[in-house]
């Protein structure tokens, strides 16, 4: 049972991500740029090493999809003025606008999803999604910092 709790974590994302690559494309967003987008939004003044860490990307992903945000006229950069060494990001008028559909797609995929839990199902579910998140990012960070062997060791030390 445990392969099919991940394999339905898996279906619910591809088909979510269905729905909102084909939104995606009708403004010209490409693949997975509209989280980079949202996450500036709820974070207005973030650098693009926070945006990393909370999207759980390496720098040169989150470099890559700022540049063709900028570029499209979604984000702009802002020098710090405490550092002048760091770029803040945030939203424009396009972004701004843009973003009010992305809510609404958001809102609408979650009434979707959950329609048929009730509130405290709800919540039920969302405490063990968090539980399982934390074993997962915790994992992720060793793995970013270069702990490859330490991943390697733990997945042969288990008992398939």
């Amino acid at each position: 049972m445990d392969k099919e709790i991940l394999r339905e974590i898996g279906k619910i994302y591809r088909a979510l991500n269905s729905f909102s690559d084909f939104l995606m494309k009708s403004i010209n967003l490409e693949k997975g740029q509209y989280q980079f987008l949202m996450r500036v939004k709820e974070n207005p003044g973030i650098n693009q090493q926070d945006l990393s860490n909370i999207l759980l990307v390496d720098k040169t992903t989150t470099a890559k999809a700022v540049k063709k945000l900028v570029a499209k006229g979604y984000i702009i950069k802002k020098v710090e003025q405490a550092d002048k060494r760091n770029l803040n990001l945030y939203l424009t008028d396009k972004g701004k606008k843009t973003c009010i559909l992305l809510v609404q797609e958001e809102q609408f995929a979650t009434k979707i999803s959950l329609g048929n839990l009730n509130k405290i199902e709800q919540e039920q579910l969302l405490t063990k999604l968090s539980e399982i998140s934390e074993n997962v990012t915790q994992l992720y960070s060793e793995l970013k910092n270069d702990n490859k062997e330490h991943f390697i060791k733990l997945i042969q030390k288990e008992k398939i």
